[in-house]
């Protein structure tokens, strides 16, 4: 049977060595004391890990993100796919100050002249160039959508989402924090809750998806190619698809240039320069 290199070494270690057959082995030779070895030091204390960030600190970081200017000018193509794949194309101007105001006009297209402007999430006025007038949108009207494309009037209204919605963290992964929303008491919503994807590295958010009062899947927002338009480490990303789960029907909005702390005034956001503006 083949020893193994251990029983070997063994069997070797228990064999005398030199001399001949029947002399005594002579006595080993006197070896010097070992010297001494210094005392040992206690291991390093592993570094302290980075506190663990609450669902509220993400999402908080999230919305400090995409609202990370005093005021910003957009300069974005809206585009319409129905269900049989015809295209609608606009290009609109968004502007932004703080994060409540934003100014929404359309620059081409069959929506030329037409204008949206959110005071809050619950003030929203619509001018209406055929008409001439400006329009209040009606708190039952919110989820009306924009320009016939898949965005709702409530969902132009956000601009900060952790004034209304209370997180909870449903999973992470390697690259993403996954934020599952509900509505906060006394905020009527269309959508029962929504569910965020955060970039970990950048705190973008870069998947939206919404569920409807029984649980069905509404639409979802898919956010690709984000850019640090500014300089200042606030991304946001090039392009948005946004796809009504239950039919198909699809919207692109791709922004072309993005503008930050211009000084825009405050009373760009009202709605007599709504009116008076056209």
């Amino acid at each position: 049977m083949r020893r193994t290199l251990a029983a070997l070494v063994a069997t070797l270690a228990l064999c005398p060595i030199g001399g001949r057959a029947g002399e005594p082995e002579p006595a080993p030779a006197a070896q010097p004391a070992p010297a001494a070895q210094p005392a040992a030091q206690p291991a390093p204390a592993p570094a302290a890990a980075a506190p663990k960030l609450s669902a509220k600190e993400m999402l908080d970081r999230m919305d400090a993100n995409n609202n990370g200017y005093d005021d910003m000018t957009l300069d974005e193509k809206l585009t319409v796919i129905d269900t049989t794949g015809t295209k609608k194309s606009y290009d609109m101007t968004v502007q932004q100050k703080g994060d409540t105001k934003r100014l929404i006009n359309f620059t081409s297209g069959e929506m030329k002249g037409m204008a949206t402007l959110i005071e809050a999430k619950d003030s929203v006025y619509v001018w209406l160039p055929g008409f001439k007038k400006v329009r209040r949108v009606a708190a039952h009207n919110m989820n009306q959508t924009l320009a016939g494309s898949d965005m709702s009037n409530e969902d132009s209204s956000i601009t900060l989402w952790s004034k209304d919605w209370e997180p909870k963290l449903d999973k992470e992964d390697e690259t993403s924090y996954w934020l599952a929303l509900t509505p906060k008491a006394g905020h009527d919503s269309e959508y029962a809750k929504v569910v965020h994807r955060v970039a970990k590295d950048t705190f973008c958010q870069m998947e939206t998806h919404y569920y409807g009062k029984t649980g069905e899947k509404i639409k979802q927002m898919i956010n690709t190619d984000p850019v640090d338009w500014n300089g200042s480490k606030h991304w946001m990303n090039k392009v948005v698809t946004i796809t009504d789960a239950r039919t198909g029907h699809k919207t692109i909005l791709e922004t072309k240039s993005c503008k930050a702390n211009a000084g825009l005034k405050d009373d760009l956001f009202t709605v007599r320069q709504l009116q008076w503006g056209k």
